[in-house]
């Protein structure tokens, strides 16, 4: 069996349930990003997805204008998929990989919470968040 038959039967299962539960999760809330919900802030990944659809829609100036990082991520997948046939460096070289991704995500969205929050899409700040839910409840108890 393929290397990559046996990573589908692996996790294609986990993979499925998550799509299925983001979707679930957008069409209820209307965001898929944790951090947006409960708290009302974007995250440093907070427009990657929107940049990923309009990415697949043909609109790559407004994908590079949602999210300029996605690049970042797309890369990573096929670094990570030519690196499976390459099992000990292979793993050496992802983790390097997303340690560099993950402190220049840390930096951009530091950058750009400074310059755009809370006024520019997606780094907008969410009004109908649960610890806002939570402070009302809590002031109505007083």
């Amino acid at each position: 069996m393929s290397t990559y038959k046996q990573l589908w039967k692996k996790y294609g299962f986990a993979i499925t349930i998550c799509i299925i539960s983001l979707t679930i999760m957008n069409f209820i809330f209307g965001t898929v990003c944790p951090s947006a919900l409960f708290l009302g802030i974007p995250c440093p990944a907070c427009g990657i997805t929107r940049a990923a659809k309009l990415m697949l829609m043909g609109q790559f100036r407004k994908s590079f204008e949602m999210h300029p990082l996605l690049i970042l991520v797309i890369l990573g997948v096929f670094f990570r998929l030519i690196m499976i046939k390459l099992p000990q460096k292979g793993r050496l070289y992802i983790n390097i990989y997303v340690i560099i991704c993950i402190i220049i995500f840390i930096c951009f969205y530091i950058y750009r919470m400074q310059m755009y929050f809370p006024d520019v899409e997606p780094l907008v700040y969410r009004e109908d968040n649960l610890l806002a839910y939570i402070r009302g409840v809590i002031k109505l108890l007083k």
